[in-house]
């Protein structure tokens, strides 16, 4: 079953392009929502995802264990109420200060398995991609207020505005592709929107899409930004997280 049936609708060429961008592996924040076990015959152990990547994780073990490369295995990943089980071959070992850590490499089953994972990989890449943006790109200027921003791939976009007088979080504005929630401080409530693309020739950081309230794709946006929330790296500050933090409550 999908992760996503409204959102993320990955045709093969959109699964090429991810296939190939995210061949580099993500680290997974430790208060993420996924869950992990791995299958060895008949024995499921839990275990702690470290990294993701498109085709391959990194895994630690939470006990002891002697795995041999190319060995196969079965690795579940939950997230919410969705499971996904994917075959995986050890693809090499690691055992250090009392610690088993293995290279898995996914063998996909078919199409629609690919795609699933890609969806459940989608929060990790925007949350972990995003950095600082160039401060000389910001011209969305509003009275009383600090603007700063930090940039992903496939225009992906968090805006945080900051009150000048000890520069508390004010309000924020996220885009993930053509999806867009955004909230302030007052009233605390996240409106979720559709987007058209930027104009062509726009700079990074105040492009103004046009927007449209979301009504079916309501729920699945929503449920992005709340898995994207705890994957957010240590580039963006934690007063930040924390503020988006309230907005999955």
């Amino acid at each position: 079953m999908l992760f996503f049936k409204r959102i993320l609708n990955f045709d093969k060429q959109e699964v090429a392009k991810r296939d190939l961008r995210h061949a580099l592996r993500y680290t997974v924040e430790p208060n993420t929502p996924l869950r992990t076990s791995l299958r060895m015959g008949n024995h499921d152990q839990p275990v702690t995802l470290l990294n993701l990547s498109s085709n391959g994780a990194a895994i630690q073990l939470s006990e002891p264990a002697d795995y041999h490369r190319g060995e196969v295995c079965r690795l579940r990943l939950v997230l919410g109420r969705h499971a996904l089980r994917l075959d995986v071959t050890v693809a090499h070992q690691l055992t250090e200060t009392g610690r088993t850590m293995l290279g898995l490499e996914f063998k996909f089953a078919n199409f629609e398995e690919q795609t699933n994972y890609l969806q459940l990989l989608e929060p990790v890449v925007i949350g972990a991609s995003l950095k600082p943006g160039n401060p000389k790109l910001v011209r969305q200027k509003e009275a009383g207020l600090l603007t700063k921003f930090y940039v992903g791939p496939d225009d992906t976009l968090l805006t945080v505005w900051r009150k000048f007088a000890g520069q508390a979080v004010h309000s924020f504005e996220f885009r993930m592709h053509n999806y867009f929630v955004r909230s302030s401080s007052t009233p605390h409530v996240l409106e979720i929107y559709t987007c058209d693309e930027l104009v062509p020739g726009q700079k990074q950081g105040y492009g103004m899409p046009e927007l449209t309230r979301a009504t079916k794709q309501s729920a699945e946006i929503r449920q992005l930004f709340l898995w994207v929330v705890p994957h957010l790296n240590q580039a963006v500050p934690d007063d930040i997280r924390e503020f988006l933090a309230e907005f999955c409550d």
